[in-house]
């Protein structure tokens, strides 16, 4: 996890499963992904890239 950020989300969108739908969200401070599985119910974060901004 980026070191002191309280992680600002902002809702990306979903991708239907098998088993439901994944949610997607970015930290517009420090760019990690977090997915929210539907299965499994659980977070995974994703590292954003240090440096690198998406464009829009």
């Amino acid at each position: 996890m980026a070191e002191g950020c309280s992680h600002t989300l902002e809702y990306l969108g979903d991708q239907k499963t098998d088993v439901g739908v994944n949610k997607y969200f970015r930290c517009v401070k420090c760019g990690d992904v977090f997915v929210q599985t539907a299965d499994e119910a659980k977070t995974y974060r994703i590292p954003g890239v240090k440096g690198s901004q998406t464009p829009r």
